[in-house]
């Protein structure tokens, strides 16, 4: 499915805020703020939104919950996961919800080695059952869902010759016109080569390579390339393209027949955090349709069915594939092969 139009982004947060009448905090809201304006502070790691769009989560948080400073840390995925792990083995972890945008592996890692919280959102039935119970036991949650797609520069690329699926980005006719990410620096990069390699094996990787692609460190800078014409397809996280398709700019969003690239990406809390009620605080709103609608305007998708995309289109509808639990474990064991096939 190929979509070029998105008139609904045009909607402003405003207006979506302002059209949802304001509720009443539940008692168990209540007693947790009152326990967290006495902690006075927390801070929130996370890989999973860009840092506009985590200051505006932080923002509407605010809104709600007033006279608690939020503290933020944003970068990418293994960037920050490098980070926990630097921190932790310091002793000096100082984040107390860690939200990274991996599928699983290194939340569990983390639950693991005993670095989260049991903890249990009374949020956490309202969202899809597809993203539920992603930890049975309760110590960490998903909190963010990212799809990886296709988008292609509509200008570049005929409608005829518009890819399907993701083999057909191996196909000799794209040659040095591609760009993908890079599994050493982005999370959703690392989870989308797992996925493929799975998928159709690591010759997947070789026809890329041998067609000149170009490799982004970031994954988001696949659609810069791709809006200026200096690359023609590339893979990327779909709120990193939308905006430009509601802009107007020549670009097109595909999603593959062969399935989307779905990261569920969870949060935890900290083990040892010095915040307590203000984590569990936040890991409420982070599942709370206040949030889902700060995401949804900045063109991301909808854990809740009681807050749909812009677009009206639920992320329950798309075909997404997924990296299993397996997949996840051997993520990390194909950056170097990726490394000495690109070279970078």
């Amino acid at each position: 499915m190929t979509v070029t139009r998105r008139g609904a982004l045009a909607l402003s947060l405003a207006s979506v805020l302002g059209a949802r009448a304001a509720r009443a905090m539940t008692d168990y809201e209540q007693t947790l703020y009152a326990a967290a304006k006495k902690e006075g502070e927390l801070t929130w790691y996370t890989s999973q939104i860009l840092g506009e769009t985590a200051q505006r989560v932080i923002a509407a948080f605010n809104g709600v919950y007033p006279d608690l400073k939020v503290n933020l840390l944003r970068a990418s995925g293994q960037v920050l996961y490098q980070r926990v792990m630097q921190e932790i083995g310091l002793n000096a972890l100082q984040g107390d919800v860690i939200s990274l945008s991996d599928t699983g592996g290194q939340q569990q890692e983390l639950k693991e080695a005993g670095h989260f919280m049991k903890y249990r959102p009374h949020r956490a039935s309202e969202v899809y059952p597809m993203f539920q119970n992603a930890d049975p036991d309760d110590f960490y949650h998903v909190t963010t869902a990212a799809l990886t797609v296709i988008v292609t520069n509509t200008k570049l690329v005929k409608p005829e010759d518009v890819p399907k699926s993701w083999l057909d980005l191996t196909d000799p006719k794209w040659k040095g016109k591609v760009a993908i990410g890079h599994p050493g620096f982005s999370s959703l990069a690392t989870a989308w080569v797992a996925k493929m390699n799975a998928l159709y094996g690591w010759s997947f990787m070789e026809k890329l390579a041998k067609n000149d692609t170009q490799v982004t460190r970031n994954i988001n800078d696949t659609t810069t390339l791709v809006t200026a014409g200096e690359r023609q397809l590339g893979t990327t996280p779909a709120p990193s393209a939308r905006p430009g398709v509601a802009k107007g700019n020549p670009i097109g969003l595909v999603y593959p027949s062969d399935g989307a690239l779905l990261a569920a990406s969870p949060s935890g809390i900290a083990a040892v955090t010095k915040h307590p009620s203000g984590a569990r605080l936040l890991m409420e709103f982070l599942l709370g349709p206040e949030c889902a609608h700060v995401l949804v305007n900045d063109y991301g998708d909808s854990l809740r069915p009681d807050v749909v995309s812009l677009s009206g289109q639920s992320i329950a509808d798309i075909k997404t594939i997924s990296p299993t639990a397996a997949e996840s474990r051997g993520m990390g064991d194909l950056v170097e092969p990726f490394r000495a096939l690109f070279g970078f």
